[in-house]
């Protein structure tokens, strides 16, 4: 499914009329922390806040004449849906989405709100695309994909348009896949364009079903699926996605979803940006390879697709919570202390003289582990990083020798 320039154009010529560029914005404390020039492409300030508003839109405003009385069919986990909602609302058709049972709620009554019939049924993207299949057998809709499409990848490439336009020599760009429709779009344009840039691309650890399969060389499903990101969280990979990527892609990795809950702390804090798990994934992966290797992004221009903002606020709280233990600023500690008056003030004086706050303390006394004269101690406590840990705990071992970090 390897698309002529003409064919992207084309949608970029279309899109730009409806779809206003994303922001291309300079982070200095990025830039600075990592002694190179990191911008930040804001996929997330989009009416729908994704990208996935622009294949859908450019599928869509194809369809003319008494195919528009057919309605559109399409299934997702919600960013797709939003779009495909909003653009069939733009060209005046009926659309019904097809949702997980697990979709967040958030995606959920914004597709609702935008005009689309939303339909839930199964656990997983591939149950709602089964149940889409038997639904196209019984009503002529036509179906817009998420990514497996040559008109959802034309309008997805027009990302890369906008970033030749604002910052036309860039060194690395960083993206995360779920089918791989934004990036293959993205790279097909940039490689026939003759950019120079290298695409790093992510999956989470849980599901990377693309990052697998690109790196043995062959597509590989998975039958089990775990992460947060629910954006990319595809378990099934399509051979043509496959190969698309493979030519288009310098490199992929998988990255855990403390790594991505870190980014949406970052994204929070050095950028006031709200990221979804798929939209933090760059700026996690970047880190985890800059940690291994920081010459090889020295002085470099750095751009981040910030692809997607649909974070489930009920979710937002335990996310920011696995951040701030990534990056050492909250951690769970066990001290095991005699059970006599005076130890824990002597304890927690150590905590409050090396500046660590308590959170929350429990007392186990049950444990055999500490015999009938003692106890542990749990404290959750907030710190100021990684260095300051450090002090932490070296200044309580030196009166609590088995002091230990939990989590």
């Amino acid at each position: 499914m390897h698309l002529t320039l003409e064919h992207f154009e084309s949608a970029y010529r279309t899109l730009r009329k409806i779809i206003p560029p994303t922001p291309l914005v300079y982070n200095e404390w990025l830039s600075q922390k990592y002694k190179c020039e990191v911008y930040l492409k804001l996929e997330n300030t989009l009416p729908i806040g994704s990208f996935k508003m622009r294949g859908a839109s450019y599928k869509i405003s194809k369809i003319k004449g008494a195919d528009k009385k057919r309605g559109v069919l399409a299934v997702s986990a919600g960013n797709h849906a939003q779009g495909v909602a909003w653009a069939a609302q733009k060209f005046k058709l009926k659309a019904t989405i097809v949702m997980p049972i697990t979709a967040p709620l958030t995606k959920i009554k914004n597709s609702e709100t935008l005009g689309a019939k939303v339909v839930l049924q199964g656990t997983s993207l591939e149950d709602s695309f089964e149940y889409a299949q038997k639904m196209l057998k019984k009503e002529k809709m036509i179906f817009v994909h998420p990514y497996y499409d040559p008109d959802v990848i034309a309008g997805q490439g027009s990302v890369a348009f906008e970033l030749l336009e604002q910052i036309p020599e860039m060194d690395y760009l960083f993206s995360s896949i779920g089918g791989g429709g934004l990036v293959s779009g993205m790279g097909q344009v940039l490689k026939l364009k003759k950019s120079k840039v290298k695409i790093i691309a992510g999956q989470a650890t849980g599901c990377s079903a693309m990052v697998d399969s690109l790196q043995r060389g062959k597509p590989k499903s998975i039958s089990e699926a775990e992460t947060f990101a629910d954006g990319i969280k595809v378990k099934n990979v399509v051979p043509e996605m496959f190969d698309l990527l493979k030519d288009c892609v310098h490199s992929t990795h998988a990255v855990s979803d403390e790594k991505i809950a870190w980014g949406v702390l970052q994204l929070l804090e050095k950028a006031k940006t709200l990221a979804e798990g798929a939209g933090a994934l760059p700026l996690a992966l970047f880190d985890q390879l800059y940690q291994k290797d920081p010459k090889k992004f020295k002085g470099k221009k750095i751009v981040l697709v910030i692809c997607g903002g649909n974070i489930d606020v009920n979710l937002l709280e335990r996310i920011i919570d696995r951040g701030l233990i990534e990056s050492h600023r909250k951690v769970r500690i066990a001290v095991p202390i005699a059970d006599r008056p005076g130890v824990l003030h002597e304890l927690t004086r150590i905590i409050k003289n090396v500046g660590a706050n308590v959170l929350h303390v429990v007392h186990d006394r049950d444990s055999l582990k500490t015999g009938v004269s003692g106890t542990n101690v749990y404290f959750t406590l907030e710190t100021k990083g990684e260095e300051h840990l450090k002090l932490l705990i070296e200044e309580l071992k030196k009166d609590f020798p088995l002091s230990q970090i939990i989590s």
